[in-house]
């Protein structure tokens, strides 16, 4: 029988890829990390020199708290919505966003695209997630 007065130890769970570990192999920049399901596994397609991720832009446009600060507000003001409470997955949704944003434009709603996993994870160890679990690529109505 289990105690109910002691809670359980959590399980590890999510899909965190240590940083530096050896680029999967369909990376072409190096500096991608394994992604768990097969529609996730996209590189920029640069070399490991011109890698998206690690353009002056990026820093700015997608990993910048003040920029994504101001975009959340922005979003939050136009779609009446309620600031999220945890401030770290607020800013990695709103890199995605950015990433997108940057990218390829206004997409419109249902609408997706699957960031390179390079960004992905410059994204993730910015602003990760205490427990390791990250969402998965969700296809929109379109896709």
């Amino acid at each position: 029988m289990f105690d109910i007065i002691e809670p359980m130890a959590p399980q590890p769970v999510g899909h965190h890829p240590t940083e530096g570990s050896a680029p999967p192999k369909w990376c072409t920049c190096t500096r991608c990390r394994e992604m768990p399901t097969e529609a996730e596994r996209v590189c920029c397609g640069k070399s490991r020199e011109r890698c998206v991720s690690i353009l002056p832009d990026f820093n700015v446009l997608v990993l910048d708290e003040a920029v994504l600060a101001l975009a959340r507000l922005y979003r939050n003001d136009v779609l009446v919505l309620n600031e999220e409470v945890d401030l770290m997955k607020a800013n990695r949704h709103q890199g995605y966003r950015q990433f997108i944003l940057w990218q390829h434009g206004w997409l419109g709603t249902g609408n997706h695209r699957v960031i390179p996993g390079c960004c992905v994870w410059r994204i993730r160890d910015g602003y990760p997630d205490p427990f390791g679990q990250y969402k998965e690529f969700v296809p929109g109505r379109l896709a």
